[in-house]
């Protein structure tokens, strides 16, 4: 895993949890929306007899595994922002923690600090060599 992939971490996993929030959402969706049909003409055999017990089974399933991936993300995000406040040099920190925390663009970051564009990309590219000399041990393969 490189360094980008191991600070990105925090922004993947919390866009794979407001998606699995969303599904959660779509499927209560579904659930109150199931009906029975009370028109004897028109039966038609499925072999889903308990729909709506089904759908309430997913819809758990879905809340327990979105909880255990919240637990990651808290745990993860605040490994990181350990990791990077503490470095020592203030302008790694705040590109480090502005572009894998707050999930800034280059070009706002550089708006923020008053800086032009390249130079942020320079300090991110040596904020990055600062933290894999701290930490890269520990993730790197």
């Amino acid at each position: 895993m490189t360094t980008k992939k191991y600070l990105s971490q925090i922004e993947r996993i919390d866009k794979t949890i407001q998606n699995k929030l969303s599904e959660i959402y779509q499927l209560r969706s579904l659930a109150t929306d199931i009906t029975v049909a009370t028109d004897k003409e028109k039966i038609q055999v499925s072999s889903d007899k308990d729909k709506i017990g089904n759908a309430v089974s997913r819809i758990v399933d879905l809340e327990n595994e979105t909880s255990s991936m919240i637990n990651d993300y808290i745990n993860t995000r605040k490994k990181i922002i350990r990791e990077i406040d503490s470095l020592s040099n203030k302008n790694y920190y705040q590109v480090l923690f502005s572009r894998y925390v707050e999930y800034k663009t280059m070009d706002e970051i550089a708006e923020k600090m008053n800086y032009s564009w390249r130079q942020i990309v320079r300090i991110h590219g040596s904020a990055l060599v600062e933290f894999e000399k701290l930490y890269g041990s520990e993730y790197l393969s």
